[in-house]
């Protein structure tokens, strides 16, 4: 099943969820976000010193991802891979033994601590914790 099917199953399994129900997974989200945030926020300023100590640049990557409905929005992550890691504009997925991934980067895609600034993403709305993963235009679109 592709990206774009399974975003369209999505949408019609949530249509067919009562208001109340959208509500309380709402809700789940809002609580789980904040929470994660507040336990994991020592760890949080452990990666941010020891990407910063290890390249010097950007600690947090930003880039447009496709959610609910096919509506755009901005995906946070902590930065795994060498800034120039897409210098030739060609979105390329990661693989087992890429040189593009930092030191640091590596660690933290092995143990998904990459992900943790998505807690931000699913505390606006953009991401449930709990539904399809978002995926990046070039990989949804035919």
């Amino acid at each position: 099943m592709s990206e774009a099917e399974m975003i369209k199953d999505n949408k019609k399994c949530r249509d067919m969820m009562s208001p109340a129900i959208n509500r309380i997974k709402r809700g789940l989200d809002i609580l789980g976000s904040i929470t994660g945030m507040i336990v994991f926020s020592p760890l949080f300023l452990l990666i941010y010193l020891v990407i910063k100590i290890e390249n010097g640049g950007k600690v947090i990557f930003s880039q447009e991802r496709i959610g609910y409905q096919g509506k755009p929005f901005i995906l946070y992550k902590f930065r795994s891979m060498k800034e120039s890691a897409e210098a030739d504009g060609k979105p390329a997925l990661c693989c087992q033994g890429d040189k593009r991934l930092t030191r640091v980067g590596r660690f933290l895609r092995e143990h998904h601590l990459d992900e943790l600034p998505q807690l931000w993403n699913v505390l606006k709305g953009d991401m449930s914790f709990v539904g399809p993963r978002p995926e990046r235009k070039y990989f949804v679109e035919p």
